[in-house]
């Protein structure tokens, strides 16, 4: 999801680069063509701000399964701390067992 996001992300500010280059063509485009020219940056502005919304809300839609996830291998890291801690536990045991049948 990281890397879909940075790339959603480079695609917005490339976007927004290439608004911002029309809009220094346009201060030296003849009358008619600036007024076309304008028109296009607007529709291209309104096509950003859609996918920075649509990018914002799948992002928000999909909390709760990160957040189920997070939780999950949280859970699961603390198991299996808990199994090599038993493990060492017992090993440790023997061990000792072993060191004082020896003497």
């Amino acid at each position: 999801m990281k890397e879909q996001e940075s790339k959603t992300k480079k695609l917005i500010k490339d976007l927004s680069n290439k608004i911002d280059e029309l809009l220094e063509q346009s201060d030296i485009s003849k009358d008619d063509v600036k007024k076309e020219i304008h028109t296009r940056i607007e529709e291209l502005k309104k096509s950003r701000d859609q996918v920075n919304e649509e990018f914002r809300k799948i992002k928000e839609d999909n909390k709760e399964t990160f957040d189920k996830v997070e939780k999950l291998t949280k859970n699961a890291v603390k198991e299996v701390k808990s199994v090599f801690s038993d493990f060492f536990d017992k090993l440790s045991d023997d061990k000792s067992k072993g060191e004082k049948k020896s003497e």
